[in-house]
């Protein structure tokens, strides 16, 4: 069976050449310099995950993702940002440009091929069953959702919480329910309350009728309404 293919897009070499030799072990391994090479390795390529740092020269992390995101060939690649602005602010910025996960700087190798693992097998989990809830119309098997007829941009993340919510429709759902099931076991650890807000905010802002049908619920989390 062939590995999983990653793609790393790191500047600092010797933190680029550590990451290929010991992600070889489980993964195929590409590596970027900058975030130019690495979009077209992205495009052409067709890697499993990408590993992305944000400070990058000539072209941002950010402005890469969102690139990235906004591709029909690569937008369903996960993204993991790895980065040395590890504060709250960082990482919910850094998810709102579409990232599916955010590890800081210095990390732990074992961490971040566990949450590796976590994106790929939430990629190659078996689809079920499409979900219609009023005009919302969600195909597990293609990831693919479509409100009143036209079809939604979403990131990887943001498709998951969607159709957890829908899949619970009329049910109020906490935030700690979302982050199980989106993030599940370790990986929950590294989302939190504010995680989640960002996602439904950007929900939000793709969809702008979802503000009448994803509503908060003061002090435990959210509710879909037909």
């Amino acid at each position: 069976m062939a590995k999983p293919r990653i793609l790393v897009i790191e500047d600092h070499a010797d933190t680029r050449r550590f990451l290929e030799s010991m992600l070889t072990r489980e993964f195929e391994v590409l590596t970027a310099e900058n975030a130019i090479i690495g979009i077209d390795l992205a495009r052409n390529q067709h890697p499993d995950l990408i590993l992305l740092d944000i400070m990058l020269p000539i072209l941002s992390g950010h402005d890469a993702c969102s690139l990235l995101k906004g591709d029909e060939k690569t937008r369903n690649i996960p993204v993991i940002f790895l980065s040395a602005k590890g504060t709250v602010n960082d990482i919910t910025t850094g998810l709102g440009k579409g990232a599916d996960d955010y590890i800081p700087k210095p990390f732990d190798v074992k961490e971040v091929i566990a949450r590796i693992h976590v994106r790929l097998r939430k990629q190659g989990e078996s689809p079920f069953q499409p979900i219609h809830v009023g005009e919302l119309k969600i195909n597990p098997a293609e990831r693919e959702a479509t409100f009143s007829g036209k079809s939604i941009d979403l990131t990887n993340t943001e498709f998951d919480i969607l159709r957890y919510l829908a899949t619970r429709s009329g049910q109020v759902v906490s935030r700690g329910d979302i982050i199980r099931e989106v993030w599940r076991g370790d990986d929950e650890k590294k989302a939190n309350d504010r995680t989640i807000d960002v996602h439904i905010r950007a929900l939000r802002r793709k969809i702008p009728a979802m503000t009448k049908h994803i509503i908060s619920i003061y002090g435990v989390g959210y509710k879909y309404e037909r």
